[in-house]
């Protein structure tokens, strides 16, 4: 995430150009990221303003998780930048994952220019219920003097589900602005899934075999 990306921010008949470099977006790296049973989804180019039944496919270098990004408010548009923009209405997020596994851990990070999210309205769905999770800002920028047009703040949050046990194979995430004209950036989904039986067994006959194999190797 090096790419320097530029968006157009169009507010009481003034037009505001700003760039910041992606890679200062403030995100973490779970410590998990990379291991066994983990998987990572990263969006920074998205293509699609309005459900279309598809959405944003992750786009990152390394992306292996099955989601999808989806803004279902009509009016969006998507900027030069790749940012998703709504100047007039408020845009309704959501998230989409599958995968055969057990999730035991999700963490979620957006970055966000222009006005905010509505922090209280992020939520994690699954088929066994509706959990909301604590933020953290990672992250702000204030760009533009306070309370003058075309003023606002990239602004880079997290959050984290302990869905241990929950059955959380097929999850979405949602999430709503709090106010109009708020801009996309940037997201990235990291899932830590627990090991299905079948790998638990091949993982415990490995270490078997080996502890055999060493025994017979110091046996006389």
């Amino acid at each position: 995430m090096n790419a320097m990306k530029c968006f157009f921010v169009t507010g009481l008949g003034l037009g505001l150009a700003y760039s910041l470099s992606a890679g200062t977006n403030g995100f973490v790296v779970p410590s998990f990221r990379g291991s066994p049973n983990a998987q990572f989804a990263g969006w920074e180019t998205f293509t699609v303003a309005t459900d279309n039944g598809v959405g944003n496919l992750p786009d990152l270098l390394g992306s292996k998780a099955i989601g999808a990004l989806i803004q279902h408010e009509p009016h969006a548009a998507v900027l030069g930048s790749g940012n998703i923009y709504n100047q007039d209405f408020k845009s309704e997020f959501e998230v989409r994952y599958s995968a055969s596994g057990n999730p035991s851990l999700v963490v979620l990070q957006v970055r966000t220019a222009g006005n905010e999210l509505a922090y209280d309205s992020v939520k994690l769905t699954y088929a066994g219920g509706s959990e909301s999770a604590d933020r953290t800002e990672l992250n702000r920028v204030s760009f533009g003097a306070p309370g003058t047009p075309g003023s606002g703040a990239f602004v880079a949050s997290k959050w984290e589900w302990d869905v241990t046990g929950k059955k959380a194979g097929n999850f979405s995430i949602r999430f709503n602005s709090a106010d109009v004209s708020v801009s996309l950036d940037s997201l990235t989904l990291d899932v830590r899934s627990v090991p299905e039986p079948t790998t638990w067994a091949l993982l415990l006959s490995g270490m078997g075999l080996l502890g055999w194999t060493a025994l017979r190797r110091t046996s006389p």
